[in-house]
């Protein structure tokens, strides 16, 4: 009867990354068809879409996508007597501007795009004039492509001359905008 007892074939490893970031827990077991338990500091975990728990065969996964530092702790997998835990550190992103916004002399009726590029892709970013909120319209574009990210104005109006201020996080970066009559 012994033979048939379940093993541990390969355990979990420690995990470190930054937040946002995905990572997978990986235990095989012996035997295929096996129920196992996920769970992180002794709190059942349960699938979601930043938590995706599945199993393969003898293969038990679990993705963790978008961490974030509150993911941090003991993550651990028992199953059938058999039990492996790893540790998971998330650490905070460091954000940092790499090309700040530069000042823009503009003729009223033109075009004008500002650009700005951080360290990290998937960062979420405001734009303001004046300490006022902009949002995407009809004159107005917000784009994000990687790591860059641009406001233009279509048509430039007298109005909208004034500090341009783009925020991720806990940096900014402030430029001019001046409009010729």
């Amino acid at each position: 009867m012994a033979l048939n007892r379940i093993q541990l074939v390969k355990g979990l490893e420690d995990v470190t990354l930054c937040e946002k970031e995905a990572c997978t827990f990986e235990v095989v077991l012996s035997h295929a068809y096996i129920q196992g338990q996920w769970s992180r500091d002794g709190v059942p975990l349960k699938s979601r879409p930043v938590c995706r728990i599945a199993t393969q065969g003898k293969k038990h996964t679990l993705t963790l996508t978008r961490v974030t530092v509150a993911d941090m702790g003991v993550i651990n997998f028992k199953a059938e007597g058999i039990e492996s835990s790893a540790m998971l550190t998330v650490t905070a992103r460091d954000i940092k501007i790499v090309k700040d916004l530069q000042n823009a002399s503009v003729t009223e009726r033109e075009s004008v795009t500002f650009i700005c590029e951080v360290n990290w892709e998937d960062v979420d970013g405001k734009w303001y004039k004046d300490d006022s909120r902009l949002r995407a319209g009809d004159n107005v574009k917000i784009r994000c492509e990687g790591k860059i990210h641009s406001l233009t104005y279509k048509s430039v109006k007298p109005e909208d001359a004034g500090e341009i201020r783009f925020t991720a996080e806990r940096v900014s970066s402030t430029a001019t905008l001046r409009v010729k009559g």
